[in-house]
């Protein structure tokens, strides 16, 4: 490698971890009005059927999405994607301001006050249109990792990012709960509003390489369902890829009924406050502070696969013994929590090495849509489904049963299928091209 290439690589790599300090900022005010709201819907209603839906209005319009935004982020300037959908996701926390605030008019007789149903469909409304906004946003951040690191600090940068999340949402349910003895839910929203306008700051400065698509595609104006499907081949056609979306298509099913439903767990099953459901998040993201950290400084298993079965394993484990957890005894709750926490990055880092590893570059945008959608469909069926059932037949009942069939899911997947030896295979895959 060339100075110029190699200056040119790290100024890349600066300029990325530049970008990710105004994402980190945005997702701090995003985590404290989000414990805001999940707390204001498990206190209005106790219901786990409003948490699910709650959590489906906003995950499945991500999902349905997640395709096309995919598309568009490898034709469009990514750039432009993010500060827009920025400025929008600022905008439209401004009308939940608004909404909760409620709008008077003196001067012309005019007061518009909502109920608490109408402020809950006006939350289900907002949070769909989000999960649109966010699936542009997540398809065009996702993209930036593999475009402006070198291979060679993947697993570190990755590391380094699960790291401040962790710190960030060990901050944020303890903002949240602090600010929300304070101060009414929309005088919290402008914090959304601030950080996602912070955000757009240094994707403003940032250069962010332009990527060049194969020649074929250059001379060839394609449709989009003929890149979309491009996407979809290269994932069929890489060996072990499938066995591996298949992994994390029954995690999301299994455990995110379980993490939508903490709230409901520790407010109507153990009895607990704000403070303690600030507590039992907090726990969690101890814990994946501690994993991301410990991901930071080692480069994972060599087999990257069995970084993803360790952790998955070990983390069905630990939301198994949360929902085993004695009446009231949130150390406890929070114990399978941090435990949890501590494995997930292990698990996400080794899948995301794989795939950054796989994946040529000039079909990022449509391959990484291809698995974020197949991966997390599963999860808004999976949670409105965990959400009625646990309705019906008790919470915790329907949470040990989903957290039970995951564990014998992934003992069969690593057993039985081709997930364990995904990276030896797909090195073999005519479609892997070496870059």
């Amino acid at each position: 490698m060339s100075n110029g290439t190699l200056s040119e690589s790290l100024n890349h790599l600066k300029g990325y971890l530049f970008f990710l300090t105004g994402q980190w900022v945005s997702i701090l005010g995003s985590n404290i009005v989000r414990f805001g709201i999940i707390w204001y819907l498990t206190v209005q209603t106790g219901s786990p059927l409003i948490l699910a839906l709650a959590a489906f209005f906003g995950f499945a319009p991500f999902i349905i999405v997640t395709p096309i935004s995919g598309v568009f982020v490898d034709r469009w300037d990514r750039k432009k994607i993010i500060i827009f959908v920025d400025f929008m996701q600022a905008f439209l926390t401004v009308i939940l301001i608004l909404a909760f605030a409620g709008l008077s008019i003196p001067e012309f007789n005019i007061a518009i006050n909502f109920s608490d149903k109408e402020l809950i469909a006006i939350i289900f409304g907002t949070s769909i249109i989000f999960g649109i906004f966010g699936a542009f946003h997540a398809a065009a951040v996702d993209t930036l990792l593999p475009i402006m690191v070198p291979q060679e600090h993947l697993s570190r940068v990755n590391g380094i990012n699960f790291l401040v999340n962790g710190g960030i949402q060990v901050i944020g349910p303890i903002v949240g709960a602090f600010a929300l003895g304070i101060m009414p839910l929309q005088d919290l929203f402008w914090l959304d509003v601030i950080t996602f306008l912070l955000a757009v700051i240094p994707t403003f400065l940032i250069s962010i390489p332009s990527v060049k698509r194969q020649k074929k595609q250059t001379e060839e104006k394609t449709s989009f369902k003929s890149e979309f499907n491009e996407g979809v081949s290269f994932v069929r056609a890489t060996n072990g890829l499938l066995a591996l979306l298949a992994v994390f298509t029954a995690v999301n099913f299994f455990l995110s009924p379980v993490f939508s439903q903490i709230p409901i767990l520790v407010s109507e099953i153990h009895l607990g406050n704000e403070e303690d459901l600030a507590f039992v998040f907090v726990m969690q993201q101890i814990g994946m502070l501690l994993g991301s950290l410990l991901m930071s400084f080692w480069k994972g298993f060599k087999n990257n696969a069995k970084g993803v079965a360790t952790g998955l394993f070990i983390g069905y484990m630990g939301m198994f013994a949360m929902v085993l957890a004695p009446i009231g005894n949130f150390v406890a709750l929070g114990g399978g929590l941090l435990i949890t926490g501590f494995v997930l990055p292990l698990a996400n880092v080794s899948s995301e090495t794989i795939w950054a590893k796989i994946v040529p570059k000039d079909i990022l945008g449509r391959v990484y849509s291809v698995r974020r959608t197949i991966a997390q469909i599963s999860a808004p069926v999976g949670i409105l489904l965990g959400g009625l059932l646990a309705e019906l037949f008790g919470l915790v009942l329907i949470l040990g049963i989903f957290t039970t069939l995951g564990i014998f899911l992934l003992m069969y997947a690593w057993l039985f299928t081709s997930f364990s030896q995904v990276e030896q295979l797909a090195a073999e895959s005519p479609t892997v091209m070496n870059e």
